[in-house]
Parts: C-alpha cells; structure tokens; sequence
C-alpha cells in the first residue's frame, strides 16, 4: 500500500504544503553540510592559535625547567602552575568554542533560512512504536544513510593516508630533529590532515545538500487528488466562489448604472447592445466607458439616458466593438478612437447647434 501511495504521488508540491511542511521543521538538511563548517572553523583555529600555542607552550616549560633548581614543590608553587595553566587552557577553548558555535548556527542558516519549530519536540506515538522503529531501522533511507557513512570513512580514511605518506620521507627525518622542529612538523602535518578532510567535506557537503533536497521534493510530492482538495480549501467552494462572482457583478453593475447619467453619450446596436461614454479632457487622455449592457440592461442603460438627456446614438458596429473590447472603468482603445470621436464630435456640435431657452 505504500508503494502505491508514493506511486500515485506524482505531482511536484505546492506551495502551500512546503510552507506546512516548514512550520512543522520539515527541511531539507544535510548533515554532512553541518561537519563541513565544523571542520572548517577547527581549521581556522589550528591555523590562528597552533603555532602560537606551541611557542607559549615551550616558553612556558623553559621557564619552569630553568627555574628547576629552584623550585619548591609545596602547595602554592604547584597551585600557581595550576592557575597558569587552566587560565592558557581557558583563553584558548573559549574563543574556539565559540568560533565552532557560530559556524554550526551559519551551516544549518544557510540551509533552512530563519527557522523556529517547535514541532518535533511534541512527543508522537509513532516515534515509540516498534514496529515502526524497525521499519524506518530497515527503510531505503536507513540503508543509503549506513552506505553513505561508510564511504565517508573511507574516503576520509584514503585522504588521511595520501597526506602520511606523503609526509613519510620528512617523518624518518625527524629523529636527529629538536623537539621544538618536531612538534612543529606535527603542526604543519595536522594542518594538512584536516586541510584534506575539509577540502573533501565539501565536496560531500554540498552533494549530499543537493541529494537531501532532492529526496525532500521527492517525498513531499502530491497526488492529483490532493492537489484538486488543497485547491479547493484555498480558493474555496466552486458553488461559492461562483455566488461571489455573481454578487460581485451585481454590484458592479448597480454602480454602473449611477454612471450613466455622468455620460457625454450612449452607442447603441440600437436594441441588442448600448455603451456609455465619457470624455472629460481635464481628467481623461481618452473617453472612458462607464456602462454597457446587452439585451435588458441595455435597455435600462438607454431608458436611465433619456431620462437625464444623454444623447442616444445608433452605431452597431461601434457598440459592439466596444462592449467586446472595453472593461467598465477602461480608456477606450487607439484603434476605436477614430470612430468615438467622431461620434463625440457629432454630440458636441449637436449640443452647441441646439437653441438655448
């Protein structure tokens, strides 16, 4: 059955269930990514404090071997070792702590962004389940996830070789070397090592980053089914949605017909279609429809015209290309503004030719 559940789960997910499945602190997320930026700030500290580190040390073991002859061994000269070391020790583990911190917190931001859930912390039953618990112990996922482990170590474990036995022929040297040269070579061979190991985290980093978004997209995807109800809770009822659409056109059209008496005109088909115009040069580029109607509502457009004497013109073509053309509220189009001048034209000197009372 699950089989079948992720075979029939063929369509890429919406938006809406990625922004769910990230409230719930599901993101896709690689580990390897996350030991990268750890491994890479242990880097830097070898690099920033190793040397440093090692030059104190010798200095401060100079200084105690040069005062040996001197030395008391009583409780205050071994307390006062005591705090010098533990303060050296504190100086260098905090910064570094914290440098390995604010590296773990950019690896996983990079990531995921800005996320918070609280999700995971509520305890599910499924998560005690045996059965379950075998399951996912035994699952594909389980099984990439060991093989994926393995070949980590050995790629690690070839890379850590490769830098020995290149290092082999200055390693046989180093026993006419001083201790100081010698724990200097070790510096630099440990430098390397991890320099090797981040180099190759990387590269894991960013492939197993990629693979993990890959299988994420993957399990979140959705049956046509479930596409069809989410479309349905987000834009709602088709029923609805149409009852709306239909108060809304209501409405408009109420508005509409408290236009047209603002009207310089009316186009008419002279029965099945009429158009109100209106030019204002001070607010208008163009005329603008105001209203139009067909068959009934045309008939109140024409009927709501005479009443405030609004001039009626016939031009069939006209009103029908500009009711096919024209939303309420729009500037009439260039390639009608010919003909609705005119008709503006013949309206203007028909109000200036009529006898004033």
């Amino acid at each position: 059955m699950a089989d079948e559940d992720k075979e029939s789960r063929t369509e890429e997910p919406s938006q809406r269930k990625l922004e769910r499945a990230r409230e719930q602190g599901q993101v896709p997320k690689s580990k390897e990514l996350n030991t990268f930026f750890l491994l890479l700030g242990l880097l830097i500290i070898i690099t920033a404090t190793l040397p440093l580190m090692v030059k104190q040390t010798f200095e401060f073991m100079g200084g105690i071997f040069n005062e040996v002859h001197s030395f008391e061994a009583n409780r205050e000269s071994v307390s006062d070792i005591f705090v010098l070391s533990a303060k050296a020790l504190f100086m260098a583990t905090i910064p570094s702590l914290g440098l390995l911190v604010v590296l773990a917190l950019f690896g996983s931001f990079i990531q995921t962004g800005f996320l918070i859930s609280t999700e995971s912390l509520i305890p599910k039953l499924n998560r005690i389940s045996l059965m379950q618990g075998f399951g996912r112990l035994f699952s594909f996922k389980s099984m990439a996830e060991l093989i994926k482990a393995c070949l980590k170590m050995l790629v690690v474990g070839i890379v850590l070789w490769w830098v020995v036995s290149q290092n082999k022929a200055d390693m046989l040297l180093l026993i006419d070397e001083s201790v100081f040269d010698m724990v200097q070579f070790t510096a630099v061979l440990v430098f390397r090592m991890v320099l090797g190991v981040v180099i190759i985290m990387a590269l894991l980093g960013v492939t197993d980053f990629l693979y993990q978004r890959f299988e994420f997209m993957k399990d979140q995807r959705m049956t046509m089914h479930e596409l069809k109800e989410e479309f349905k809770d987000t834009q709602g009822d088709p029923h609805i949605r149409a009852r709306q659409r239909q108060i809304r056109i209501e409405r408009a059209r109420s508005r509409m017909m408290t236009e047209v008496p603002k009207a310089n005109v009316v186009i008419t088909n002279p029965t099945h279609f009429a158009v109100a115009l209106r030019y204002d040069p001070e607010q208008d580029p163009a005329p603008r429809l105001l209203a139009k109607g067909a068959d009934h509502l045309a008939f109140r457009i024409r009927e709501l015209a005479k009443e405030h004497d609004v001039p009626l013109v016939e031009n069939p073509e006209l009103a029908r290309a500009l009711y096919k053309q024209v939303e309420l509220e729009e500037l009439i189009p260039l390639e009608l503004y010919e003909a609705v001048s005119k008709v503006i034209a013949y309206v203007m000197n028909l109000k200036r030719s009529r006898p004033r009372v």
